[in-house]
């Protein structure tokens, strides 16, 4: 439906499925799911209490470099942890390598919360790293895995796989993102940015305009 009809900087197709309906679209050496586009998102902090930073079986994905950044910052994020994290943190590091050979954050012991985590008084878990930017206290927003999520990335030699991972625990921010019709990709300017930069998202903006013009004819 959408093939080869898009075309930004002449390095940007859609592709399709053998039924010749498009599932993805390729930008540079990217290739993006179309979810990010048809599905909806914003966080709905009252409803899920940030129980995405209390659930699963391994911390955040981190990069290299933010493991040296957060050596660096830790002075600066230590005191907007709980206890146990600093406990956890100070005795492990500031990061594991996980059941899957990958680098991520450290937990809670068998409680699953990342040690970067604390709670309010209202039960909401929030990203202490991420209190102590906003406070001003360190230029590290926290792990760009976390900024970017709901999108999960693969990398392959020669391409990055940018996916939609759909959690059940975020039915309250597909829910509000639905009602205030914001696609995934829109919620997520601010991290996409960061990471990709500017003209990527302003490829990812053109793409959307381009497939709302054909769903309309």
């Amino acid at each position: 439906m959408f093939l080869e009809i898009f075309d930004y900087n002449k390095n940007s197709t859609f592709t399709e499925s053998k039924n010749g309906i498009a599932t993805m679209l390729w930008i540079d050496n990217k290739i993006i799911s179309l979810d990010l586009f048809e599905k909806h998102f914003i966080c709905d902090l009252s409803k899920c209490l940030g129980v995405c930073c209390v659930h699963g079986d391994s911390g955040a994905p981190l990069e290299e470099d933010e493991k040296k950044l957060l050596k660096k910052e830790l002075p600066a994020i230590l005191p907007y942890l709980s206890p146990e994290g600093r406990y956890i943190i100070e005795t492990e590091g500031v990061a594991v390598i996980d059941h899957d050979n990958e680098l991520v954050t450290p937990l809670i012991g068998n409680r699953g919360e990342c040690a970067y985590s604390y709670f309010s008084d209202k039960g909401i878990c929030f990203c202490g790293i991420e209190k102590a930017y906003f406070e001003g206290k360190t230029g590290f927003c926290k792990p760009i895995s976390c900024h970017l999520y709901p999108i999960r990335t693969k990398q392959f030699t020669e391409l990055t796989a940018i996916n939609y991972d759909q959690w059940s625990i975020c039915a309250p921010a597909r829910e509000k993102g639905l009602k205030e019709g914001v696609p995934v990709f829109r919620f997520l300017k601010e991290p996409i940015i960061r990471k990709w930069g500017e003209d990527f998202y302003l490829a990812l903006e053109d793409a959307y305009i381009e497939m709302n013009k054909e769903s309309n004819d």
